[in-house]
């Protein structure tokens, strides 16, 4: 007999079940123990808005949902996609099971197929004073189908939709503020465009599942149905119904009980952006309430900027400065910041400031990234040459080429103060990192903006004021 468990064969299937174990383990540890780094990111993001989890334009990675990791978004697709999904199934186990029928209650005189009524008024004495049935109650089934548990998936129904049309209305906002950010030519932009198209298709085709849910209902009862929010009694038994009713509370009290009901529905994790990209929001929350503690603030939610890129403004003193984020700049086409690319066909800084300056507008650019890496840090400094603005600036009367003033990196560091790459401290690094968080780096770096723009702003006006004074007298 000849032996099949060679040598070579032993060594090879070691191999493979050693590399298949080794993968799933990591694989597991990775959902169930997230990186503390990761972890931080999260925490902050979701406690400013968990659409800033979400993928949006970015690359992905899978997380577990105990890590309390699933945007408002994603819960609310996910909920409709099973509550429809279901629907087809509990409309048939209406239709076939008796129960959901139905039925006539009947008194009568007759105790055939009938049952002890409990009204007190259904019985009476006889001449021995004995306390007998007069009527009995019959039930009598009727082919009509029982409608109030279709009232109440219809009550399911229209929380969903309310919820949909506010999510609905943010996102398309969203996606048309991003949209304007996204206008160059290269194939990024192009797929970026088309990511931002698919995400309005994906929230249409949940509108048209609930569209379609309703007309379902309404073919196979023949009359438009009323919602109710009362559990219908008797409650129909089949497994459908069942597995509804378990999950009901979730869908009438999404955030309270949803992240439970997800964990399962998604089998234990979800996706969300990955590192870099939370890192880079990460950034942005920061330096916005940077900009606030100095006493600037935003009257529009900065939330849909921060997921898909955009514009913010903010406002102190009657002056007025803009942070773009993600702007995708074009050598070919003028973009709404003021700016341009010039020597390479685009250029995509992470966050573009611009503030008044002398001669029209100036700005700072903050690249974040993930590495401490000098090299990678110092190539920030592309920005300062290859960014400039579409208005010319002018010295001793010649025009003159304004490139922006500042172009740095933001790292997760641990000093406690900022690093200069030149002299000059045209580019240099903002240690931030989520694990030991200081504040004080990136508010000196925010407040010497803070400083440029109100007087360069302030400036501005006393101008306008003095030459309007002039005209006057004049």
């Amino acid at each position: 007999m000849v032996n099949d468990f060679s040598l070579p064969f032993l060594i090879t299937s070691f191999h493979n079940y050693f590399v298949t174990s080794f993968h799933n383990y990591f694989v597991t540890s990775f959902h169930n123990c997230m990186n503390p780094f990761i972890q931080k990111l999260v925490e902050d993001l979701k406690t400013f808005s968990s659409e800033l989890l979400l993928p949006g334009l970015h690359a992905t990675q899978q997380v577990s949902t105990n890590m309390g990791t699933v945007a408002s978004t994603t819960a609310l697709l996910k909920s409709i996609d099973f509550l429809t999904g279901l629907i087809p199934q509990l409309i048939a186990d209406l239709q076939t099971t008796g129960a959901t029928h139905k039925v006539i209650v009947h008194y009568t005189s007759c105790p055939k197929r009938a049952t002890f009524s409990r009204r007190a008024s259904d019985y009476q004495q006889d001449t021995t004073k004995r306390l007998l049935p007069a009527h009995w109650l019959s039930i009598l089934p009727v082919t009509e189908l029982d409608t109030r548990p279709l009232r109440w998936l219809v009550h399911l129904l229209d929380l969903q939709q309310t919820a949909l049309e506010k999510v609905h209305k943010r996102t398309i906002k969203y996606i048309d503020d991003s949209l304007l950010t996204q206008q160059g030519q290269s194939s990024y932009a192009e797929n970026d465009r088309a990511t931002l198209l698919n995400m309005r298709s994906r929230l249409d085709e949940v509108q048209a599942k609930l569209e379609h849910a309703r007309t379902t209902m309404m073919r196979t009862v023949g009359v438009r149905l009323v919602s109710s929010s009362n559990l219908p009694h008797p409650y129909p038994r089949s497994s459908a119904w069942l597995r509804l009713r378990r999950f009901a509370q979730q869908l009438i009290q999404p955030k309270e009980f949803l992240p439970t009901f997800l964990h399962n529905l998604l089998h234990g994790t979800v996706e969300i952006a990955d590192t870099p990209y939370l890192y880079q929001r990460w950034c942005g929350v920061k330096l916005l309430a940077a900009f606030e503690l100095l006493g600037w603030v935003y009257y529009d939610d900065p939330t849909g900027a921060l997921f898909l890129g955009g514009e913010v403004r903010l406002y102190q003193a009657a002056v007025e400065l803009s942070i773009w984020i993600e702007p995708r700049l074009s050598r070919r086409k003028v973009h709404p910041s003021g700016f341009i690319c010039k020597e390479v066909t685009e250029t995509h800084p992470d966050y573009l400031i611009v503030t008044p300056g002398p001669s029209g507008i100036d700005a700072f650019i903050l690249d974040p990234t993930t590495t401490a890496d000098k090299e990678i840090r110092l190539g920030k400094s592309k920005y300062l040459s290859t960014i400039e603005a579409i208005a010319m600036a002018s010295v001793a009367g010649l025009p003159v080429v304004r490139n922006p003033l500042r172009a740095w990196s933001a790292s997760p560091l641990h000093m406690p103060h900022c690093d200069l790459e030149d002299y000059e401290g045209r580019t240099g690094t903002i240690p931030m990192h989520p694990l030991d968080w200081r504040p004080q780096p990136l508010l000196s770096w925010v407040r010497d903006i803070h400083d440029y723009a109100l007087a360069w702003g302030t400036g501005k006006m006393l101008n306008d004021s003095i030459n309007k004074t002039s005209d006057v007298n004049d």
